[in-house]
């Protein structure tokens, strides 16, 4: 488990003759490396899913135990919920929740709150023994490269060792800290894996309402960053129109390809990273991957950089776009929970809206359709309060637009019968009356 500079011992081989040297086959790789009392990083999303799923059944069967797993969003099949084995034997501590996170709370998973901007000091603060990913195949120099898949270099770089699954699937990406040499790491497996896509709906007519209520609040030459979803992926549509925009993303997703692809974005009147698009990590169809693959206009970044509100703040016009789960008559903001219930994270929300509303002429919205269809039945996102237990991803300090499909609301530095009035004036109809009626009742509306 020891950590070398790079490039520093791999003279003595080739690299070659080191690759296979380090390469092992599953049985050996947890004979020798994941034992009994291992921590772990993992990232997220494409995981190295033959080590998790042979870690899995070995723990279930009682060959390892005392693992400890810290990462986010494990897309395939992870069966957590039925990996009820008790934490002194396995748990898996995230920082965003997918669905297999969300099936695994109460068993064997848990949620740690945390920015994306803190999750290098996270790990940092844990030192796992490993740090278990995908990366490239070597190159000529002995250098692989982690993708764009989530492998948040920070967090790697804090454990004490590395451990790669080489997949020749994995695009291979420009980046500040993306390359690792062969001796800095331990061990090798290769398993080439598909990268799975992250379902999206088509926008819904509401949806679409919402998006052109924003791309009209976009100007050329402004910089941006898109999160994921039926509005979001229809402001990308949208700004199809415009011209020079930036890109500085925490995701960098299927909608932004199109828009570099026809020039629409070009990051010429960027402040930071000129000439480059910037993000933190990619998931989506092939057509991103092929785009990505050895482009240096795609350059990627680290987490402390990417989602860091001073950095963010670098970008002359910077827009931030992202949803919500509810937004209560004050400007609080919940984009992770139902009540008590941990639905996803803040993830880099508050990150870009903080950093947003500290660029010069920065801009930042938070966009929701005013209904949630439920098993209830129809229920108003703007609420009174928001649902006991929920966690408040944005502070109502930080919010500035909130848009749904029948309005915006400007919240920046208004007092709370005012954005009260706002807010309402932007819920759906059927429930105006009964929100104002509950902002009397709450002393928010006099």
């Amino acid at each position: 488990m020891t950590r070398r500079g790079k490039n520093e011992g791999v003279a003595m081989e080739t690299v070659q003759d080191a690759y296979v040297r380090k390469t092992l086959s599953l049985d050996e790789l947890f004979d020798q490396f994941i034992v009994s009392g291992t921590s772990m990083y993992t990232g997220g999303l494409h995981v190295p899913s033959a080590i998790i799923h042979e870690l899995m059944a070995r723990v279930a069967d009682g060959r390892v135990e005392g693992i400890d797993i810290y990462g986010n969003w494990m897309n395939g099949d992870f069966d957590f919920k039925s990996l009820d084995v008790g934490p002194e034997r396995f748990r898996y501590h995230t920082y965003f929740a997918g669905p297999n996170e969300r099936a695994g709370f109460g068993t064997c998973v848990a949620h740690i709150p945390a920015h994306f901007s803190q999750v290098s000091a996270l790990m940092r603060s844990v030192n796992p023994d490993y740090a278990v990913v995908q990366m490239t195949p070597p190159d000529a120099r002995g250098m692989c490269n982690i993708g764009p898949l989530g492998f948040e270099p920070g967090s790697i770089r804090a454990c004490k060792g590395i451990i790669a699954q080489v997949n020749s699937k994995l695009p291979r990406v420009f980046g500040d800290s993306h390359d690792f040499s062969i001796d800095e790491i331990d061990a090798f497996i290769v398993c080439d894996e598909d990268l799975e896509d992250i379902a999206v709906k088509p926008a819904t007519s509401e949806e679409r309402a919402c998006a052109a209520l924003i791309v009209d609040r976009i100007d050329d030459g402004d910089c941006i960053q898109l999160g994921i979803g039926g509005i979001l992926n229809a402001v990308a549509e949208g700004l199809m129109s415009k011209r020079h925009l930036g890109c500085f993303t925490e995701m960098y997703s299927n909608a932004l390809v199109p828009l570099q692809q026809a020039g629409v974005i070009d990051n010429s009147r960027n402040s930071y990273f000129p000439g480059r698009s910037v993000g933190g990590y990619s998931t989506g169809a092939a057509r991103l991957y092929e785009f990505i693959d050895r482009n240096p206009e795609v350059y990627y970044c680290s987490y402390d950089t990417v989602t860091n509100p001073y950095c963010i703040a670098k970008n002359d016009n910077m827009v931030s776009i992202n949803t919500a789960i509810s937004i209560d008559l004050t400007g609080q903001v919940c984009a992770e929970s139902i009540g008590s219930r941990q639905y996803s994270a803040s993830g880099g929300q508050a990150d870009f809206v903080r950093g947003a509303r500290m660029a010069k002429n920065g801009r930042s919205f938070i966009a929701v359709t005013s209904v949630a269809h439920t098993r209830q039945g129809p229920t108003s996102k703007i609420v009174p309060m928001l649902a006991s237990g929920s966690a408040v991803t944005t502070l109502r300090n930080d919010v500035q637009y909130v848009v749904t499909e029948y309005g915006v609301a400007d919240l920046a530095f208004q007092d709370v019968p005012t954005r009260a009035k706002r807010l309402i004036a932007i819920a759906h109809p059927d429930f105006r009356d009964e929100l104002t009626f509950e902002a009397k009742r709450l002393g928010l509306l006099y």
